[in-house]
């Protein structure tokens, strides 16, 4: 009985959609800030010379972040679903967690967007523009992705944990 006092795993699962998207939101707008430092005028001429290399050992590492935290919103909505359905539907917040998830998984939908622009700074194809030039159209998608779609997901998610905290 004690135990669940400190860790509580209904508790801990109720809220871990909101904290992997909390990490989504902010690892994005880490992504917004780092990478617009190539594109800055004093950077842009050494930046087309090192964005090739550097983003590709960045999607390495940047990858794996943003399918895992998407993965574990997810995943968390789907087991809130199973878990706490009665609590979920009892407090109005099952609809909530359901379009937290789908905005969620709406991150992916930009793939077809982004992932050309991705592979043309990687390979280096200069036949479409400089490097800083692709990461700036790069830039404006994930943007907008960031702004709309996760952070739709992030506040649906509060919005859900408001529910259950006020019921």
């Amino acid at each position: 009985m004690v135990s669940q006092v400190v860790f509580n795993p209904i508790a801990i699962l109720a809220v871990a959609p909101l904290i992997s998207s909390s990490c989504t939101l902010w690892y994005a707008a880490d992504q917004m800030h780092f990478l617009r430092v190539f594109t800055s005028p004093t950077n842009r001429p050494k930046s087309d010379a090192i964005l090739p290399t550097y983003f590709k050992e960045f999607l390495a590492a940047g990858l794996p972040r943003v399918i895992g935290l998407l993965a574990v919103t997810f995943w968390t909505v789907v087991a809130n679903y199973y878990c706490r359905y009665d609590s979920l539907v009892a407090t109005g917040s099952l609809r909530w967690y359901q379009a937290g998830a789908t905005f969620a998984v709406s991150h992916l939908l930009f793939v077809p967007f982004v992932a050309p622009r991705i592979r043309t700074i990687i390979a280096d194809d200069r036949s479409k523009g400089p490097p800083t030039r692709i990461l700036d159209e790069w830039l404006y998608i994930h943007s907008f992705r960031t702004w709309t779609v996760d952070l739709a997901a992030w506040a649906c998610f509060v919005v859900a944990i408001a529910q259950n905290v006020s019921a």
